[in-house]
């Protein structure tokens, strides 16, 4: 039978993204969907090709990550509660009114489980990554007082509130040890780039390192996160391919005016998952998205973490062997060793190969969808013909 389910993420494109393919494996199984967003983040996750609702007030989540650098709350979770504080209200006004079956939700939009308590329906929370926010449990004895309060308003309470259930893109290797109701599913990349350039197509006639930054960091962290520059000088004198993968709009600030070394080559708006099938190492910023698309295609990871949760996950990966994080204080000589012992060290290459294995053992989203969907509401009867 026919679900409605409503997705809600919260401040971040990437934290969607991973739900994104889950969405479509439901709707192409014949569910209804709709993604609840802020109004800020409805421009790209309405590329998603999911039907998009703005929900609440608009913050500059952005500012407010910035100002926590300089004397802001220490918890991020607070920032999160404050985007669910502005969401809220036109989110269960929503769900009231379309009446899902089912609420799915990433682990920072703390509104989407308080609308399904608010309705008494199931709801899924659905991680992009290493566990930060739950820590390998459903995250209900983490969430912050201000989310506490909200389920308070809407479902008298957290208590009265059934569990929730994990699903988990992240190889098992690389999760944290977990408790709880917990599904699996192969992580399948999903962005607004999707243009691609022919001329990375063929094998290159050396080996290519990738490096690549991602959408949020130089707009959360400033532009001291922004290390493509670093990387370009780094490896301007080995016998290497440096693709740099950007979007459109940062690529002016790779050159910032000057040249780039000859083994440098440089695409915009470029699908990941095709970049990295010619790669030989990947460089980047340590978001959940590039590590787990690298991770799928096997390829050994160099980390340059500027955020306290990409330092987290880098060190997830690190810990499998298939790759390697260095911190804030990186250089460019510790960055051209990095790379160096990335490319020439087998282990690194064997830890890389059997991570993928691994990852792509895991169910795809449209398997999860027909196992999951059904579960989640039991009372429900097919229809007799």
């Amino acid at each position: 039978m026919a679900m409605r389910i409503l997705f809600v993420t919260s401040a971040m494109p990437s934290h969607f993204f991973a739900m994104a393919p889950f969405g479509w494996a439901a709707r192409a199984a014949g569910h209804e969907v709709r993604v609840a967003s802020p109004p800020g983040l409805v421009p790209v996750v309405s590329r998603s090709g999911l039907p998009t609702v703005p929900v609440g007030a608009e913050l500059d989540f952005a500012a407010g990550y910035r100002g926590r650098q300089t004397g802001g709350s220490a918890d991020p979770k607070l920032m999160f509660a404050a985007v669910a504080e502005a969401m809220v209200d036109d989110l269960v006004a929503l769900a009231r009114s379309w009446r899902p079956d089912l609420v799915v939700w990433e682990p920072t939009s703390f509104a989407g489980p308080v609308a399904a308590a608010a309705l008494g329906v199931p709801s899924v929370r659905y991680l992009w990554g290493p566990d930060i926010v739950g820590r390998g449990t459903s995250g209900r004895d983490r969430l912050p007082e201000p989310v506490l309060a909200l389920f308070d308003r809407y479902a008298g309470g957290l208590a009265g509130v059934p569990e929730w259930t994990t699903v988990d893109p992240c190889p098992p290797s690389v999760q944290l040890p977990t408790s709880g109701p917990w599904r699996h599913v192969r992580y399948v990349a999903h962005s607004t780039a999707a243009r691609v350039d022919p001329a990375v197509l063929p094998p290159p006639d050396r080996p290519r390192v990738l490096v690549t930054l991602g959408m949020s960091v130089t707009d959360l962290v400033g532009q001291r996160a922004f290390l493509p520059p670093l990387v370009v000088r780094a490896l301007a004198g080995e016998d290497v391919e440096t693709l740099v993968a950007l979007p459109a709009g940062q690529v002016a600030a790779l050159t910032d005016g000057g040249g780039l070394p000859d083994n440098v080559r440089v695409v915009a708006d470029c699908p990941l998952p095709v970049l990295l099938a010619q790669a030989s190492v990947v460089v980047h910023h340590g978001g959940a998205g590039t590590l787990l698309s690298a991770v799928n295609a096997g390829v050994p990871q160099l980390i340059l973490a500027q955020m306290p949760d990409l330092a987290f996950y880098g060190d997830r990966l690190a810990a499998t062997g298939a790759g390697l994080r260095l911190g804030a204080d990186v250089t460019e000589a510790t960055v051209r060793d990095a790379v160096a012992g990335l490319r020439t060290d087998p282990g690194h290459r064997d830890a890389a190969a059997d991570l993928r294995a691994e990852a792509l053992r895991q169910p795809s989203p449209a398997r999860l969808a027909a196992e999951l969907l059904p579960a989640a509401i039991p009372s429900q009867e097919e229809p007799v013909s």
